[in-house]
């Protein structure tokens, strides 16, 4: 019965392509930007001026190698009825003053939008300030009553940001490089591989892939090419070969005589930039690749780095920097995530971030333990202890009250509150301000890896099941086909993994045979992937028909039924492996010229977040629908007590029934005691 509802909601859900919309990014060499002034004051919604008190600063930056232009910014307020005739509220711009009107006891409410002056605005950061100065007052107590309001959440920063371009290149503004090259949040990466298109070289270049992903917040959108284009309309670009088979322009002056990554540009373009890998072989140019992926904190200055024969990323962090992993100790200050917490400025709010693997199981009563060294500021105007309110991914977790000055803290938050993925700690501070020193520290429970599959959430968020230590160790990315398109499709998705991964994967192969042990993320189309390939999927398409299968379960040996005309434009199946011991995640197009477009909808932010079940598909409106078709099995080792632990927590009536039939055992064992005593007493009473 349930597998004629699944199948029922699967047709429908195809037949009516209910919509998660996927934005389309058009491309342009200037961004608009507007935000609230609340994304200036860490959440703050309104300030009230006073004459006496200090002056409200917003604190705003142009990202390096932008510029700033159209600049406004439009506040609304609300002043007091007694306001002074002749008051104004005044605003400067890094201490220049850019602006004051006029306040009106009998309009209480405005707005007003300042203009700045063209060319006055570099990048780097900058620094509002709003004040009010008081007209003639004629009675301490009128000076008392002035007062006005400024609404930052109906008030905002309006400018024009356009790419400037770089004079000088070198890996250490890389980061800010890829950030100029992106439009709309996006990053079109044109990635050329020269020469013969073999496994290592597909290998190579997913790392590379990987190495400038984990540089950026931005999605990359990969176009695989055989040779760089004329003319680029993006800002940077790959380059990957030997260097034998690297045209002309791309070789610099000097000779390669070994694993070499380089930054390209053209002196009579002020863009693209090119990242060239390469070195005299195969070998060479995968070392490349390897060490520019696993090295993001840590590249050399210049523009050009020959890496030394021999090395290897042994003892080199690959795992992810912001990560908290089970049973280890970790502080502020290891953590990338750590800059939001400010230990020289108190603040009425503090946030930590982190990421936690996927697929993480802990008993129920284990915890998160903090060690918090804080720093502690009162209000002036009350004589309570501060009290501090601590959220746990928006989960109300404890309040308590601080001591003044300096002071070390212990609380704890239950494991259940976190997640895989992105977790956010928030402390809110009421009656004083807090600073959270960068030498506190976070201890994960010892856990054990469990969970409930498929489940393509997991997937989306931290690269679980495919993922499941921080070097990729047993996982494949097979090519059914080797072609441009589904190299574009495959580097795009490796992209976003390694992203949510939070790691370069550098034990990950690339493969353009069938897999047949390990992990594997696989990338087709219908005809090119194997029958055989999918015996244990949940669905399986076979000559343009979508067929389910006839038993509860996806056992290989089941048999296939149904078919339904395979509308989809692309599909995204989990499942095991048609071999024992494997997770696979297939992409799969209707055909290749369609797999780049297909991939980028999926990885574009609103659908991938959308991600769950273990089948989705890219309907005829072009979007992305999932669903849970198959059936559910449990990750992890059986031979341990932890697996029915998590199994009783996942259907929790076994516990009904195990105590059930305790129950029972017992009321049959008493039954059997008395029966035997009651003929024991009969017996002596005969005698």
């Amino acid at each position: 019965m349930r597998d004629i509802q699944r199948l029922f909601l699967t047709i429908f859900c195809i037949a009516c392509g209910a919509a998660v919309s996927t934005p389309l990014f058009a491309k342009g060499q200037a961004d608009e930007v507007s935000v609230p002034l609340t994304a200036l004051t860490q959440g703050q919604k309104v300030v009230v001026l006073r004459p006496k008190s200090p002056s409200a600063q917003l604190m705003w930056s142009v990202p390096a190698h932008r510029s700033a232009e159209n600049v406004t910014l439009t506040l609304r307020y609300l002043t007091s009825p007694d306001t002074p005739k002749g008051s104004q509220l005044v605003v400067a711009n890094d201490h220049r003053i850019v602006g004051a009107i006029n306040l009106n006891a009998a309009l209480p409410k405005g707005s007003v939008t300042l203009r700045l002056v063209r060319g006055m605005v570099k990048s780097g950061d900058h620094t509002f300030e709003i004040r009010i100065l008081p007209g003639a007052v004629q009675t301490p107590a009128q000076l008392a009553g002035f007062w006005t309001q400024v609404d930052y959440t109906a008030s905002r920063l309006q400018y024009t940001s356009t790419i400037v371009p770089w004079r000088h290149v070198d890996f250490t503004h890389l980061p800010a490089m890829l950030n100029d090259s992106a439009t709309k949040g996006v990053v079109h990466l044109p990635v050329a591989l020269y020469g013969d298109v073999t496994a290592p070289l597909l290998t190579a270049t997913q790392e590379a892939v990987a190495g400038l992903a984990l540089r950026t917040d931005r999605l990359l959108r990969i176009s695989a090419v055989r040779r760089l284009p004329g003319s680029q309309d993006s800002g940077i670009a790959l380059a990957i070969g030997v260097s034998s088979d690297l045209p002309k322009f791309l070789l610099p002056t000097s000779p390669i005589v070994g694993p070499t990554v380089y930054l390209y540009r053209d002196p009579m373009q002020p863009s693209p930039i090119t990242v060239v890998v390469t070195g005299k072989d195969p070998e060479q140019v995968h070392t490349a690749a390897l060490q520019f992926a696993v090295n993001r904190m840590a590249l050399p200055l210049g523009h050009r780095w020959n890496i030394a024969s021999g090395t290897s990323p042994v003892n080199l962090k690959v795992t992810p920097a912001d990560a908290l992993y089970p049973g280890r100790r970790t502080s502020l200050k290891a953590l990338e995530g750590a800059q939001a917490v400010q230990e020289q400025k108190p603040q009425r709010s503090a946030q930590i971030h982190f990421w936690m693997p996927g697929g993480l199981y802990a008993s129920r009563q284990a915890q998160l333990k903090l060690r918090l060294t804080m720093a502690t500021q009162p209000d002036t105007t009350t004589v309570r202890h501060p009290l501090i309110t601590v959220l746990a991914n928006n989960r109300w977790i404890s309040s308590w009250k601080l001591t003044p000055g300096v002071a070390n803290y212990e609380t704890t938050i239950p494991f259940t509150a976190l997640q895989g993925g992105e977790n956010a700690i928030d402390f809110i501070i009421r009656g004083g301000k807090v600073a959270v020193f960068r030498n506190s520290t976070l201890e994960l429970p010892r856990t054990h890896q469990y969970a409930e599959l498929p489940d393509l959430r997991y997937f989306a968020d931290t690269g679980f099941p495919l993922v499941v230590n921080g070097s990729g160790k047993k996982l494949t990315v097979w090519y059914s086909r080797s072609e441009p398109k589904l190299w574009s499709a495959g580097l795009t998705l490796f992209a976003r993994l390694a992203q949510a991964s939070h790691s370069p994967l550098p034990e990950t192969s690339a493969t353009t045979d069938m897999p047949k042990t390990g992990n594997v993320l696989a990338i087709g189309t219908f005809s090119s992937t194997p029958t055989q390939w999918m015996t244990r999927s949940p669905v399986r398409i076979r000559h343009g028909e979508l067929q389910w299968h006839a038993a509860s379960s996806a056992r290989a040996s089941a048999t296939w039924t149904g078919a339904i005309h395979a509308v989809g434009a692309a599909y995204l199946l989990e499942s095991p492996t048609p071999y024992s011991g494997g997770v696979a995640v297939s992409f799969l197009a209707k055909n290749a010229a369609d797999a780049s477009a297909a991939a980028w909808k999926l990885v574009a932010s609103t659908a991938w977040q959308h991600l769950r079940g273990d089948f989705a598909w890219l309907s005829p409106r072009g979007t992305w629908q999932a669903t849970m078709v198959g059936s559910h099995f449990i990750y992890g080792h059986r031979d341990s007590a932890w697996y029915y632990v998590f199994l009783f927590s996942l259907k929790p009536y076994l516990w009904l029934l195990v105590v059930s039939a305790a129950i029972l055992f017992a009321a049959v064992l008493v039954w059997i005691f008395t029966a035997r005593k009651k003929a024991q007493w009969r017996a002596e009473e005969a005698i």
